[in-house]
């Protein structure tokens, strides 16, 4: 089993914008790891920030899509409806 602390903000330098998290993968994740890692040229921090930011913003885009739903299926597309297609952009910019 690989365990590997990674920290995740701006700059590994500044340990004022990084948190550090110790997480276990399971033994054959670890060299496809590093070998991602090196072949994006990242750090396997910077890997493993990238890949958690692009898992949340799926979710968060998941999530309002399905209030989306529910507004739609509550009736028409009211003005709730529109502000939520609008956060939903905003979250994507982000």
């Amino acid at each position: 089993m690989l365990v590997h602390t990674y920290m995740f903000g701006a700059n590994p330098y500044e340990s004022s914008s990084w948190m550090r998290v110790t997480v276990h993968i399971p033994d054959d994740l670890g060299p496809k790891l590093k070998q991602a890692a090196k072949n994006e040229g990242l750090s396997i921090s910077a890997l493993t920030a990238r890949a958690l930011e692009d898992y949340l913003a799926r979710r968060r885009k998941k999530a309002a899509g399905s209030r989306l739903l529910g507004l739609i299926r509550r009736g028409s597309l009211t003005t709730d409806a529109w502000e939520e297609l609008e956060r939903g952009r905003i979250d994507d910019r982000a």
